[in-house]
């Protein structure tokens, strides 16, 4: 498993080169992984852009150089990356040295202001970590503060508080994973998922968000879980849909409608159980929730052979295993190349 992050916001520099559109990719994502993690959040940083963008008209007026604005105040902020900037017209620069120290000290004014603000509200600078998962690894087990657990499936992020304040238990989750959440009526567990929020009390459930995807989708195991839009405030979407065990929601995210259903597949969960229950399931499906599951390329000869269908059950059986099968079951022939498993039709001799 990758090692934890620990990351702190509010941090003046990181958010002022946000506001100010310098941060690279790394810093961006960071960022605005904050950004998403509550609507509180989403409101102070917004605040403090009204902030800086009054003082940007202030001094727009003045011909304020944000260039070298900014980098007076990198200079202040982390003295060892100063930069010395030539200039030809000592007077020129004399005059405008008055607005670009006026801006420098204004603006570090509202950040500190900003950051004063933030702190008191929370009461407590908050620090985020984030468990990730590879594109080709599960992790099966991972204990949050809260003793509540998480299953990750692959290619995916979690993150999440070092400790839950306040009256929520609020993660944000990229990709598929199993949650296990202790029981506390008091304090909800809520999840960040895409353009949805799931919120729960005490339950177990797997909630799919691939950025990637179109979709969301909420499979409860045990438990109630309550599925909403985080924008939509249309009359049918205000309440959002609850679930009880064996049910299903699909989340759209362009349109923010939400879907509620019977679970029809028996193996949502396969990712982490590899437990397989195939009934008269055409191989098309078969092969690609093994794909899934194993990190392989299945592929067959004649396109035909996508049609056949299986009945067959599997418990935690290797990859290897579960392929020979189909092939004995419908006489094919299975070989390997260039990393790919590939069915064909047996010849007859």
């Amino acid at each position: 498993m990758k090692e934890k992050k620990n990351i702190e916001f509010f941090n003046r520099e990181l958010l002022a080169k946000y506001l100010c559109n310098e941060v690279n990719d790394l810093e961006k994502l960071e960022v605005e992984t904050w950004i998403n993690h509550s609507v509180e959040n989403r409101e102070e940083l917004e605040q403090s852009r009204k902030m800086l963008d009054s003082v940007d008209a202030y001094y727009k007026a003045g011909s304020f150089n944000s260039k070298f604005g900014w980098e007076n105040i990198s200079a202040i902020i982390n003295p060892t990356q100063m930069k010395v900037i030539q200039r030809k017209n000592v007077r020129k620069e004399v005059v405008t040295r008055f607005y670009k120290y006026a801006a420098i000290i204004v603006f570090a004014v509202l950040l500190g202001s900003a950051g004063y603000y933030f702190g008191f509200r929370n009461n407590i600078i908050e620090v985020y970590s984030e468990i990730i998962s590879t594109p080709t690894q599960v992790i099966n087990e991972y204990i949050l503060p809260d003793g509540s657990v998480v299953a990750l499936n692959s290619n995916s992020k979690l993150v999440f508080p070092k400790h839950f304040k306040g009256d929520t238990r609020e993660v944000t989750i990229e990709g598929e994973a199993f949650f296990d959440v202790k029981p506390n009526a008091e304090k909800p567990f809520v999840i960040n998922a895409g353009n949805a929020l799931v919120k729960v009390i005490g339950t177990t459930f797997n909630v799919c968000a691939y950025p990637e995807t179109e979709t969301v989708e909420v499979v409860v195991e045990t438990g109630k879980v309550h599925v909403l839009s985080k924008y939509n405030e249309t009359i049918t979407n205000k309440n959002g849909v609850f679930l009880v065990p064996g049910e299903k929601c699909t989340f759209f995210n362009k349109s923010s409608v939400l879907e509620k259903s019977e679970n029809r597949n028996p193996n949502y969960l396969a990712w982490k159980t590899r437990d397989f229950i195939f009934d008269e399931t055409p191989l098309n499906e078969v092969f690609r929730c093994l794909e899934k599951t194993y990190h392989v390329d299945i592929n067959v000869a004649d396109p035909q052979l996508n049609d056949l269908k299986l009945n067959a059950q599997f418990d935690k059986k290797p990859i290897e295993f579960i392929l020979n099968v189909v092939g004995l079951t419908f006489n094919l022939e299975l070989k390997v190349e260039n990393e790919q498993y590939i069915f064909s039709n047996r010849l007859n001799n």
